[in-house]
């Protein structure tokens, strides 16, 4: 996926005034040498009318929702995917409902190319929390860097109970 489709879609959610952070593979890619992913996941703080905004943002541009959960809910669905009419482009979209969702936007850095990005910090969380074999190299890249801040890592480690993944992770960084 190239650089222009994730400024096509940030951009979308300016137009939609949706504040957001590319999280996932494209996130780690952002700080990393990157590897490839087949979608785009994205954390937005995004209330029943900011969703409305987006999915006619979306639509307009040419984009189908496609698997959508929690849409019941008073606050609004928690995730909602979108794909592009020729289904190359996929867009996964977390509701942030968490304390910790909503700091990883507040967080988000913008890129080079404007693109709102999950901080190396905030990603080391998720990727711990998601604790998947395919995460474990962008891991090990995202805690090499000397200035990470590792009180904001520890605090939310423990606030997600994976205190002993970031202590094994971090152990298997500094070897």
């Amino acid at each position: 996926m190239s650089e222009s489709t994730l400024a096509c879609i940030a951009d979308l959610f300016v137009r939609a005034e949706v504040q957001y952070a590319v999280i996932g593979a494209h996130g780690v890619n952002a700080w990393l040498e990157p590897r490839f992913t087949a979608d785009i996941d994205i954390t937005a703080s995004i209330d029943p009318p900011a969703m409305l905004r987006l999915r006619r943002v979306f639509a307009d541009a040419g984009y189908e929702s496609t698997v959508e959960h929690g849409g019941h809910l008073p606050s609004g669905p928690d995730f909602v995917r979108f794909a592009s009419a020729d289904r190359l482009t996929i867009v996964a979209i977390q509701a942030a409902k968490t304390a910790l969702q909503h700091e990883v936007v507040r967080r988000a850095r913008a890129s080079s190319e404007g693109i709102r990005v999950a901080t190396p910090e905030d990603l080391i969380v998720l990727k711990l929390i998601a604790d998947r074999p395919k995460d474990r190299q962008g891991l090990l890249g995202l805690v090499a860097p000397p200035d990470l801040d590792w009180a904001h890592v520890e605090r939310w480690s423990a606030e997600w109970d994976v205190t002993e993944r970031l202590a094994a992770l971090r152990r298997e960084g500094s070897r």
